[in-house]
């Protein structure tokens, strides 16, 4: 009897270190799949953010630099005709600079938006005090007004696309202390946009007043902008 009791005792107790050792590894088995599941879960919100930031400068950095340089370009063919040459000899080497992507994309970018801005405004008060040009002026002239016909159609393009790209990086930390260079020049891309306008029509309406070459061209090409 004692050794039947020993048996079943026995028996008894291998069935429960069974079940518990079921019960363990049931519970290591549930723990592994959710936490393999959080991982899945998190990774693609990682990379989706970085998708979205890569994609909206993208959209922002074409046409920002394509712009910018055809508006420089405008711009030193018109200090030319004024003959303002060390705005114009500064211009030349600033888009030489903004052209060339081995320099930092951040740097580039400021430069263009420094060196446009302020050549904007040195230009409209020359264009206001300067009415009259010489023959090799008029060249010069006739030389900005493709340039800067195609720097405007493209700069009126960037405020939705600059307003993306600065609300994509402000949704991202590690991004907004990567691209500090952007959240200098895109809240402020508006009223860039707006002044250049202002003085691109300027230059327009200059060259027909001074009976420039194209200036018919131009003033068609720019239409209501």
């Amino acid at each position: 009897m004692r050794n039947k009791y020993n048996i079943n005792r026995q028996s008894n107790l291998g069935v429960q270190m069974s079940f518990k050792k079921l019960t363990v590894s049931f519970l290591l088995l549930i723990l592994i799949n959710f936490s393999a599941n959080a991982l899945e879960l998190k990774i693609p919100k990682v990379g989706g953010k970085k998708a979205d930031i890569s994609g909206a400068k993208l959209n922002f950095t074409k046409i920002f630099f394509e712009s910018s340089i055809n508006y420089m370009e405008a711009q030193f063919h018109l200090f030319n005709a004024l003959e303002m040459n060390d705005e114009a000899s500064k211009t030349k080497k600033s888009i030489a600079f903004v052209k060339d992507t081995k320099n930092k994309e951040g740097k580039r970018l400021t430069n263009a938006f420094n060196t446009s801005s302020e050549n904007s405004k040195a230009i409209e008060g020359a264009l206001v005090k300067e009415k009259s040009l010489s023959a090799e002026g008029k060249v010069h002239y006739a030389k900005s007004l493709p340039f800067a016909v195609k720097g405007l159609i493209g700069m009126v393009k960037l405020p939705p696309e600059a307003n993306s790209l600065l609300t994509t990086i402000k949704s991202d930390k590690m991004a907004a202390l990567k691209m500090g260079d952007f959240l200098k020049v895109l809240p402020k891309i508006p009223e860039y946009v707006s002044s250049a306008t202002k003085v691109g029509n300027l230059i327009v309406t200059g060259a027909k007043s001074r009976e420039v070459e194209g200036a018919d061209d131009a003033t068609k090409a720019l239409g209501e902008l």
